[in-house]
């Protein structure tokens, strides 16, 4: 069977947490032949501590060298358009992490350059591919809940992550760490409410003693044609939290992301008989989710999102299909977070970092 040549661009802290960890579940279809980074030394010691046979400080001596049918960065976004751009040139599909890029423009670029080419682009939209996540888009379109009329997100990321490091790269994009996270909520969000018109965003500074941090908790509306999605970001904490509730017209789904669950309510009478049989629903739904969740962990049967978003966009190459998500998809979560960062620096008379 043909495999994917893989060569990841960056050294740092996704490649070797979540990037690099994928490709090496996938051998059976992708074969990862280096590494590159800017820091030589960065990338060889990745390298070595991975097994990966090859690494580079130069990007062009790396694809011209090693050939790779894919190309994945997992660099600062600040340099995606350009590496995504140059890694097409010498005829390498892309893989980018998000966000996509800092701008609409920048992502335009992209785009243009996959049409010129003839590359294929996925971004790392990576929460999509929470199991729960995927079950409930199925659920959706099975039409469990019928149509859309509310979403609200729950993000919470410890303050050691990345809100007290000073040198975090994230410090440096518009809008500060939220342009890090927010990716993450307004592609949760269009996956339920395609068109995002306006945005309304409060913040708060919490953590005085970080002044290179511009605020530490956020609540952004993101207000559809008919439907509107409140998330909830937190810096402030020691706790990782990530939950997705979308309400229905006939129903409503309750997401955790971390402990794998999803819940199907249905409430139409607040009556003791179909609450009490509401709650015996709830509670079979969580029994059944511990048992499934317990003996796949013991079994090690829990993928990663990035293991499966790689491996789908894998199978796109081999197969010719379309990625698992378009560069159009992440140029339309950038317009949509630039509108957050805009929002915020218009509301609060501040230039962001």
């Amino acid at each position: 069977m043909k495999k994917v040549r893989a060569a990841i661009i960056g050294a740092g802290l996704i490649a070797g947490k979540k990037h690099i960890p994928a490709f090496l579940k996938l051998r059976s279809k992708t074969e990862l032949v280096a590494v590159c980074d800017l820091n030589l030394a960065a990338a060889k010691q990745v390298a070595t501590r991975f097994g990966v046979p090859s690494a580079y400080g130069n990007i062009a001596e790396m694809m011209s060298t090693e050939k790779p049918d894919l190309v994945d960065i997992c660099t600062p976004p600040q340099t995606h358009s350009r590496l995504a751009v140059e890694a097409m040139r010498h005829g390498c599909h892309v893989l980018v992490e998000k966000p996509m890029a800092l701008t609409v423009a920048d992502c335009d670029q992209i785009v243009q350059a996959s049409k010129d080419y003839g590359m294929k682009v996925c971004v790392a939209h990576s929460d999509l591919f929470y199991e729960p996540f995927i079950k409930a888009r199925r659920m959706m379109g099975n039409g469990a809940i019928g149509r859309v009329r509310g979403m609200r997100i729950f993000l919470s990321t410890p303050t050691d992550y990345m809100t007290s490091r000073p040198e975090h790269w994230a410090h440096k994009l518009p809008g500060g760490v939220i342009g890090e996270t927010g990716p993450h909520i307004v592609y949760m969000t269009l996956a339920f409410i395609p068109h995002i018109r306006t945005v309304n965003v409060d913040a708060l500074k919490v953590m005085h003693n970080y002044p290179w941090s511009s605020f530490e908790d956020y609540r952004i509306n993101l207000i559809g044609d008919d439907a509107i999605s409140s998330a909830t970001v937190i810096y402030t904490t020691e706790e990782w939290a990530a939950k997705v509730e979308v309400l229905g017209d006939t129903g409503f789904l309750m997401l955790d992301l971390e402990s794998m669950n999803v819940l199907h309510y249905r409430r139409t009478e607040l009556k003791p008989a179909p609450v009490g049989l509401s709650l015996l629903s709830e509670s079979a739904q969580l029994a059944g989710a511990f048992v499934s969740n317990s003996i796949r962990v013991a079994t090690r049967r829990v993928r990663s999102t990035h293991e499966i978003i790689i491996s789908q966009f894998a199978d796109s190459i081999l197969s010719g299909s379309e990625p698992p998500v378009s560069a159009e998809e992440g140029r339309e979560a950038i317009r949509v977070l630039n509108m957050v960062v805009e929002n915020i620096e218009t509301k609060f008379a501040t230039k962001t970092a």
